[in-house]
């Protein structure tokens, strides 16, 4: 049946109308929608509020007031109600559920809170945020165990939380044996664990953790391991600080390139990278005198130490403390040359005690130009001594000094 042209054009002209009306209804929505957007993003209760009114299906605006509500309002049911829309509209949001758990935390609904908190795990169980915040509920619910199972998810996912994880962890149970059962087989979760028990001052606990460390398959960067053993001889634990020394060295390959068996002296030959901790030498620069590695000059190996002095100067700022036996006897002697080195005092290489600064011996100073040779002194350590120091010192030292001075293959020997 043929259509008349009458019949087209009205054709024509309700599609039209159809058309228009579409796209009006959907510039609506697009408005409104922009709008509502706009309101959310300003943040205050009031005007989310506005853009829950012009979008009612979105569930982030939703969310949005619930979580105002919560920290503003005095009706916290107001705040249940909103999170629970907002949990409907959108089951897969971790955040909507832990809101949810929040809101029904503060109307004291211990039982839908946890309910909530455990929906969050069902639909996000490995991110980490979620975990924290979950395990944080589960602490506030007395559940440390489940407490403890959400914070393994955080020390194993995120390096970022593992210094709060651990501290809400020791704070809320003060048990190292439970903490310890979910650290991750990563030695920068049980380093972090170390410094945070060191800094609180209990070192049975961290000398506990840092044995399973020692003892577990976690490579380890000996560099970060020895704020524990600057820790241990600064609190006067020297043969605690001692065995650990031994220990990082018996887990690490590389660090066992410090040690000499026989000697007492680590890196006695200027050999590795200086440290700068434990029992390895220690550099403070000092003015007018200039310490290097020099590869150019040495007695054996590829490098020995070098001093420059230019004017005066007692102490050149190179030392090393050195754990030792009571009542034992000790040679020290070293391999030294000088080039120029005009002065009344030459330095000498002096051991002092570690915590007192009384003097054990020093060997003679060297003056003028002179060839390698060997320096020595023997030391009687007292009943009461354990650590020594090292250092490189003249006496006295406000007289004038120019000249190099080199030092190499310096050991401790027990007689």
């Amino acid at each position: 049946m043929a259509f008349t042209s009458k019949q087209r054009q009205l054709g024509r002209l309700l599609l039209f109308a159809v058309c228009v009306s579409g796209v009006a209804t959907y510039s609506w929505f697009a408005v409104n929608a922009y709008r509502a957007q706009r309101l959310a993003g300003q943040s205050d209760k009031h005007s989310i509020e506005k853009a829950v009114a012009l979008a009612p299906q979105n569930a982030t605006f939703h969310d949005l007031l619930c979580r105002a509500t919560i920290f503003s309002s005095l009706k916290p049911e107001r705040a249940v109600d909103e999170c629970r829309k907002a949990a409907e509209l959108n089951p897969y949001s971790s955040s909507a559920w832990l809101d949810l758990a929040q809101a029904y935390y503060s109307v004291g609904n211990k039982q839908l809170n946890n309910a909530a908190v455990h929906k969050a795990l069902e639909v996000d169980p490995t991110t980490p945020d979620t975990a924290w915040n979950a395990a944080n509920f589960f602490l506030l619910q007395g559940n440390t165990a489940e407490a403890l199972k959400q914070f393994a998810v955080v020390l194993r996912e995120e390096p970022s939380l593992v210094p709060p994880a651990l501290n809400v962890c020791w704070q809320s149970l003060h048990d190292v044996n439970r903490i310890q059962s979910i650290l991750p087989p990563n030695s920068s979760v049980y380093l972090a664990f170390i410094k945070l028990l060191v800094s609180k001052g209990e070192f049975d606990s961290a000398h506990h953790v840092w044995l399973s460390l020692m003892k577990s398959e976690a490579p380890v960067d000996y560099h970060r391991c020895i704020f524990y053993i600057d820790n241990l001889i600064q609190s006067g634990d020297v043969s605690g600080a001692s065995d650990a020394w031994k220990q990082l060295a018996s887990k690490s390959q590389a660090f066992q390139a410090y040690s000499q068996p026989g000697n007492l002296i680590t890196d006695g030959s200027f050999a590795q990278e200086i440290l700068n901790a434990g029992f390895d030498w220690r550099y403070t620069p000092r003015p007018q005198i200039a310490v290097t590695l020099d590869a150019v000059e040495f007695h054996t190996g590829e490098r020995s130490l070098r001093l420059v002095y230019s004017e005066s100067g007692t102490n050149a700022g190179i030392y090393q403390y050195i754990a030792v036996q009571p009542t034992r006897r000790y040679r020290l002697s070293a391999w030294v040359r000088s080039e120029s080195l005009e002065t009344a005092n030459g330095p000498t290489l002096v051991v002092s005690d570690g915590f007192e600064n009384a003097i054990y011996g020093s060997t003679e100073e060297t003056i003028g130009t002179t060839p390698w040779h060997r320096v020595a002194t023997d030391l009687r350590i007292r009943p009461e001594t354990k650590l020594l120091i090292l250092a490189v010192l003249r006496s006295p030292g406000d007289t004038s000094i120019q000249g190099k001075f080199w030092v190499d293959d310096i050991k401790l020997e027990p007689l």
